[in-house]
């Protein structure tokens, strides 16, 4: 098998050491070096640090990681899909529609993978709630209700002012890609995020997401206390509901884990129900994403992402975060 010639152009981005990371455990693919942009100072232990300029001149390149803080990650990923050269870029990608739609315009008329980092896709919890979804497991989904909070210092929720809507653009995209999945893309967006004084930015991200009669709510707050243990996702169907909580827990040792409790209907009443618990891992919750993305590099897969869906998706990461489109 041929050994993939990796880039990472970055450390912007709070997932910048993932690429790395993960790579350390692969065979199939190795990381010559990381280029910093834009002044920034994190660098990755045991990765060769590299100019931009230096990587333009590579010839032999089969993939780059894009890696810098979230405004920036379009301008550098066109840099290498204009070159013919596969990218995996963080999420969400901007702020700017155009600038987003062109670029996997770009991509997909020069067939080039284009993979985005949204790593909720490949928690083991979550692709078998969606898979259950799918096959109508759990009927007529009546709402979805996510949750990605954290206790953030002054520093970052000040941070938070460089993009509108905040948290709802740093963390809530990952929800909203979930609820899209399980519901497609909503009839209308309301956006509510707030900001809590201190100079922060909206440091309480909300928004409710309709469809029909029926409505879901994405939450992403940097205020809270013990919010990572009540990060979670509730889908609830007329046959049952799936309740993920936390999305991610730590047990000791090496990865991650996740429960799933499943509440099935047996009869009519309240209490004719069955439930099981399971639990997932330990996994990292990087390796799937790119196990999936080398996979689309050599042509094994399909990205089972079209640029049509990653485009309606930023389209409603926009829309949360109180942006027309």
């Amino acid at each position: 098998m041929k050994i993939l010639k990796c880039v990472q152009i970055g450390t912007g981005h709070d997932h910048y050491f993932a690429p790395a990371s993960s790579m350390k455990k692969r065979g199939d693919a190795v990381l010559l070096g990381c280029a910093r942009v834009n002044g920034e100072q994190r660098t990755l232990d045991g990765v060769p640090e590299i100019d931009l300029d230096d990587v333009v001149k590579m010839t032999d390149l089969d993939a780059a990681f894009i890696e810098t803080e979230d405004r920036y990650l379009t301008e550098y990923a066109r840099m290498f899909v204009e070159r013919g050269i596969a990218v995996q870029m963080d999420k969400p990608g901007g702020q700017d529609k155009a600038e987003f739609d062109a670029l996997f315009d770009l991509a997909e008329d020069k067939k080039i993978p284009l993979h985005l980092g949204y790593m909720y896709r490949y928690n083991p919890a979550i692709k078998q709630a969606i898979g259950m979804v799918k096959r109508g497991e759990l009927g007529k989904i009546r709402y979805v209700e996510a949750q990605m909070n954290c206790l953030h210092g002054r520093n970052k929720r000040r941070w938070l002012r460089d993009y509108r809507g905040g948290m709802m653009n740093f963390l809530g995209c990952h929800l909203i890609d979930l609820v899209l999945q399980i519901q497609g893309v909503p009839d209308k967006v309301i956006p509510y995020n707030s900001e809590g004084g201190d100079g922060a930015g909206d440091d309480v991200g909300f928004a409710v997401l309709k469809y029909g009669d029926n409505a879901s709510f994405v939450k992403a707050a940097a205020v809270e206390a013990g919010g990572f243990g009540r990060r979670q996702i509730v889908i609830c169907g007329e046959k049952g509901t799936i309740e993920i909580r936390p999305t991610e827990y730590y047990p000791g040792g090496d990865g991650i884990k996740t429960d799933m409790l499943v509440t099935l209907l047996t009869g009519q009443s309240e209490t004719a129900c069955r439930s099981e618990k399971l639990t997932f891992g330990p996994f990292d919750r990087y390796d799937g994403m790119y196990d999936e993305f080398f996979g689309i590099v050599r042509g094994e897969i399909e990205n089972p992402y079209s640029a049509e869906y990653e485009k309606l998706l930023h389209d409603t990461v926009l829309r949360a975060c109180g942006i027309s489109v």
